[in-house]
Order: structure tokens, then C-alpha cells, then sequence
């Protein structure tokens, strides 16, 4: 399959995966006190790690039959694999219940829920994709919970996941980092990796598109597309889920060369892209 092929068939399954929307009580959050919260900005502590989202269980459901869909109309080849999963899944309302509470519970091992063997990459890849609608509600709304400007960490204060695309904003050049699971946004430093805190890091960039840039850092391997808006013709309508799909084909060339980016765990199977 060639990179071009792998780009338009993301292009082809986000296009419907985003038609998914969601009700505003979809997710409830209940507001930590202030004590806890300055806490957790001085300890480094996601707010995912005190406050979870409260998804409700039978949208979560409703969402999970939608993206399953989806998987098999885009890729055919894993549909033994996703009704395996779909018929696997609890019918009893409180079992259901506590799939739902435990799928937004990181370093939670949900294989473990299933009584027969799934495929870990199929059950990571339907379920990061049921969860990502419900977490990026969740971050609008614990969005006055932290400071993005004060956070300057590697890792998202919302979910705690890693940044999978930068943006250098054209104003003063700074550096925010952008979660693709929640799609929180957070200042970081201008150089340096986030990954590891390297202050040595080098780039590619790609003819044509130099408005693009991918860091890659020889310390931990890891590899971050950065966008500079400055260098944008129009940046009006910025969406860096879209920036982010459009430009795997920069993700292609850098695991190829032996980078990674590091993944977002937020669901018990390891999340493919």
C-alpha cells in the first residue's frame, strides 16, 4: 500500500468519523476543589487522574456500533476481527456501565473484560476511536481547570497523553503542543524534545511544504510534525485534527527512518493510528 493510499484512505475514514456528534451531557465532570487542582499543576498530575470524564454508557455504545461501521467500510479486512469484539461486549447494564468507567481509567487493562482472545490492535483502534469524541468534550469542558500557557509540560493536562503535532502560532512564535486524543492545547518550550526533554533536536522538511517541519530527537527516537502558521497562507480556519491527518504522510516518512511518535494511552489496548 503506498503512502498516498494510506493518506486518502485516513482522509476517507475521518471524513465519516467526525460526522459523529455528540450531546452536550454526553460526558459530566464533577469540579475537583481549588486545593486539588493547584495540586495537580504543581505535581505535574493530569486532571484525568483525579476528575475522569462520566461518559454516558449507552451513547458510548451507540458511538462504539457507529465507529464499528466505519472500521469495516474503510478497512473490510478487520471485520472478522471487529464482530468478534462487538459480540465479546457486556450486555448487563452495570457490567456495561463499568466497561464504559474503566475505558476512560488510564493504564487500565480492558482485554482483561473479555472472557475469549481479541486482537489487542483491533480493540485499540475501534476503541481509541470511540473514546476520542468523548474526550475531546471532556477537554472543552475542563478547559478553566488548567492554565495552557503555564502547563509548559511534554505531556497533554488533560488526558496525560503525548502531543502528536506542534504549532509555532505567527504572533511571537511560540510553541504549543496538541493532544490527538482529547485535542487539548498547550504551551511548550520553543526548542527541545517533548518527549524526553532533549534540548538536541534536528528536522526534515518536505519541498513544497515548508510550512512543515518534523523534529526527530536521536536521544529517545521519538519525532513530532511541527506547523508554522507564519508560513501559512491562510490560517483563519487552523483545525490541527485535520493538520494532522493531512500530513501522515510526513508520519510515513519518519518511521521509516526509525522515529516514533509517541502513542496516546488512554484505552487498555495499544492505540494504533
Amino acid at each position: 500500500m503506498t503512502n498516498n493510499t494510506v493518506q486518502q484512505m485516513l482522509i476517507d475514514f475521518n471524513k465519516e468519523f467526525t460526522k459523529i456528534v455528540l450531546p452536550d451531557d454526553a460526558v459530566t465532570v464533577v469540579r475537583p476543589q481549588a486545593g486539588l487542582l493547584k495540586s495537580l499543576r504543581e505535581n505535574d498530575v493530569p486532571i484525568i487522574k483525579v476528575c475522569p470524564p462520566q461518559a454516558n454508557a449507552d451513547m458510548f455504545f451507540d458511538v462504539l456500533k457507529d465507529v464499528a461501521g466505519i472500521v469495516v467500510k474503510h478497512k473490510p479486512d478487520l471485520e472478522g476481527d471487529i464482530n468478534k469484539i462487538l459480540s465479546a461486549l457486556p450486555a448487563a447494564a452495570e457490567a456495561r456501565e463499568l466497561f464504559v468507567m474503566q475505558a476512560f481509567t488510564p493504564g487500565t487493562n480492558l482485554l482483561e473484560s473479555f472472557n475469549e482472545e481479541l486482537s489487542p490492535e483491533s480493540l485499540g483502534f475501534i476503541l481509541n476511536h470511540v473514546v476520542k469524541p468523548f474526550m475531546k468534550q471532556y477537554a472543552r469542558k475542563v478547559s478553566t481547570f488548567f492554565a495552557p500557557e503555564q502547563w509548559l509540560k511534554g505531556a497533554c493536562p488533560v488526558c496525560g497523553g503525548k502531543p502528536t503535532l506542534a504549532l509555532l502560532e505567527k504572533e511571537e512564535g511560540k510553541r504549543y503542543l496538541y493532544c490527538g486524543m482529547c485535542e487539548a492545547r498547550w504551551r511548550f518550550q520553543r526548542l527541545g524534545c517533548p518527549y524526553c526533554s532533549s534540548n538536541e533536536s534536528r528536522f526534515f522538511s518536505v519541498e513544497g511544504m515548508e510550512q512543515y517541519r518534523v523534529y526527530y530527537c536521536d536521544n529517545c527516537h521519538g519525532y513530532i510534525k511541527t506547523l508554522n502558521e507564519a508560513m501559512m497562507f491562510d490560517s483563519s480556519n487552523l483545525d490541527l485534527f485535520w493538520e494532522d491527518i493531512n500530513t501522515v504522510h510526513l508520519d510515513l516518512l519518519a518511521l521509516q527512518e526509525g522515529y516514533v511518535n509517541q502513542p496516546v494511552e488512554i484505552t487498555a489496548a495499544q492505540p494504533t493510528s
